[in-house]
């Protein structure tokens, strides 16, 4: 009966109901200076990203993450006395792959000019070492992989550190420039167990400690014992063979084989040139000129000629070039009406040229035209490469660049 009487008062007493409903949360005030201090790029969610510069196109893509993992670098110049790529797969967060993309390239620019090292090669790896010391001052616990590649001159040094991977393109052949450093390689885990470590078989891979399926890389401060940042580093010399190099995270290449993103890249350029502008050379005695045109392309150079003016192609003075065209008037039915005007446009360009004025570029403008289609095939060809390891099941990070090593050469 007395709890009866409890449970009358409270349902008599609103203000005592109220009381006992629980209280929202104050709100929490998060000071500027300290959102001011967190990296932007944390919060960089873009689902897909492109660039297309002079010689080199790039896809990105995120995967399931919560944030975009991968980072890259592009410094290339129209006059290529020293170019520099890099792409960058992150774990474990971006931090380090940003650190990376901010500094590798200028430690390898000093170690170069500064010629504290015997080659290129040690002057890179120098640079990839002091890159890892640095990153790892900061006490963060994420790791980065490298693929870089410097052309300089004739030469292209290729590194890399983890699983990017770099793959040249030789007369239409895959040739892979970098081995993936993994946990399951023999020559890796041998070195690892010579230095008191091991690998272990873990979620249906081999793993450093268990951990890292990895076995080089920036970062990764608890096993940096085991897992150096000392990359593979090789030089080649530009040669005419050479036409593509691809440079690409293991979002791709757990997807695609190497043969095969070097035969789409063909095929894209290869579809590219086929649609180029035809080039029609005239050399008259009076006037030469070179035309492009395409007609499937409303931005494209057409000639277009204006009818005459129907009272002036009745008068005598212009009746003498008419008739040139006019042979009878059962030819044309009507000696008066002129020929169709499909032939009306044909005799007029033969006849008329001198009036014309048609747009023609120059040569310099012309391959500098060729080169941005060049170009839009390579971004095509990134995005296909992208889109198929998406299609086969990739949920990581995809990273794609193709560097055209024609524009190199000269």
């Amino acid at each position: 009966m007395k709890e009866n009487n409890n449970i009358a008062t409270i349902n008599s007493s609103p203000s005592l109901l109220c009381s006992l409903k629980r209280k929202r949360p104050p709100t929490i005030h998060i000071p500027t200076n300290v959102l001011s201090e967190i990296p932007q790029p944390l919060f960089d969610n873009i689902a897909t990203d492109c660039f297309l510069g002079y010689g080199v196109a790039l896809f990105c893509r995120k995967g399931k993450k919560t944030f975009m993992e991968d980072t890259h670098k592009i410094i290339s110049t129209t006059h290529h006395k020293r170019s520099f790529f890099g792409v960058y797969d992150g774990h474990g967060g971006r931090m380090a792959a940003q650190f990376v993309a901010d500094n590798l390239h200028s430690y390898v620019f000093e170690m170069l000019d500064n010629g504290s090292t015997s080659t290129r090669e040690k002057a890179i790896e120098a640079a990839y070492i002091k890159t890892d010391h640095q990153f790892l001052k900061q006490g963060v616990s994420s790791d980065a992989c490298c693929v870089t590649v410097l052309i300089e001159g004739k030469e292209i040094i290729i590194s890399n550190l983890g699983d990017c991977r770099a793959v040249l393109c030789r007369n239409g052949v895959a040739e892979a420039l970098t081995s993936d450093h993994r946990a399951d390689r023999e020559d890796e885990r041998k070195r690892i167990e010579d230095k008191g470590g091991y690998v272990e078989l873990h979620k249906g891979g081999w793993r450093v400690h268990g951990v890292l399926t990895v076995s080089r890389s920036i970062g990764d401060a608890y096993l940096k014992d085991w897992v150096p940042a000392e990359p593979d580093t090789n030089t080649l010399t530009l040669t005419p063979d050479m036409e593509y190099l691809v440079l690409a995270s293991d979002g791709l290449w757990d997807q695609v084989g190497n043969q095969e993103a070097i035969d789409l890249i063909m095929q894209s350029c290869l579809k590219e040139k086929s649609m180029q502008l035809p080039v029609a050379t005239s050399n008259e005695k009076e006037d030469k000129f070179d035309c492009a045109s395409k007609s499937p392309s409303p931005k494209l150079w057409r000639v277009s000629l204006i009818k005459s003016n129907k009272a002036k192609s009745h008068s005598p003075c212009c009746k003498k070039t008419v008739n040139n065209w006019m042979t009878s008037e059962d030819e044309f039915g009507n000696e008066n009406d002129g020929p169709p005007a499909k032939a009306r446009r044909v005799s007029t360009v033969n006849q008329t040229k001198r009036n014309m004025k048609i747009y023609c570029p120059n040569q310099e403008n012309m391959s500098g035209l060729k080169k941005k289609q060049h170009s839009n095939a390579l971004m095509s060809a990134c995005r296909e490469l992208g889109n198929l390891a998406v299609s086969r099941g990739s949920s990581d990070d995809i990273t794609v660049m193709i560097i055209d090593l024609t524009l190199f050469k000269s």
